[in-house]
């Protein structure tokens, strides 16, 4: 028996962690949940980004303004379905209206996700990125 100092007798501590523990662990899920989103969010980012730098890529190879646009769109499409990214609606815009030798690609892959799909409780979300690729300087020259 424990007492104190006047001669009472006190209660002990005993069960005062698992009471503590209790109480945190709904704390300590919700963060867990919230980092689960957030980094899958991140992951739908820079995946869209990839999907922008290879359409770029795929473009700036090609011989000529239409195929290039053809081509940008069908990587986009193909490297976010790769990865699992579902995006409705999907928009990849090419612009080549400097693409000559020395010239430029530039694309701009619009993704909308529906944040469930991202680990979220609801909603959409648009990432948009685009990326720019050099046209060969020396395309079209006899070697």
């Amino acid at each position: 028996m424990i007492t104190g100092l006047d001669g009472r007798r006190r209660r002990g501590d005993s069960g005062g962690a698992s009471v503590e523990l209790m109480l945190l662990t709904p704390v300590l899920v919700v963060l867990l949940m919230l980092m689960v989103v957030a980094g899958r969010q991140v992951s739908a980012a820079l995946t869209t980004q990839d999907a922008a730098l290879a359409a770029a890529r795929a473009a700036s190879l090609q011989r000529d303004a239409a195929s290039a646009r053809d081509r940008a769109q069908q990587v986009a499409e193909g490297e976010l379905a790769d990865r699992g990214v579902s995006c409705d609606p999907f928009t990849a815009s090419v612009d080549v209206s400097r693409f000559d030798a020395g010239g430029a690609a530039e694309v701009e892959v619009a993704c909308t996700v529906t944040v469930v799909d991202l680990g979220g409780l609801g909603g959409q979300r648009t990432l948009r990125t685009s990326a720019v690729s050099p046209v060969d300087p020396y395309r079209g020259q006899a070697s």
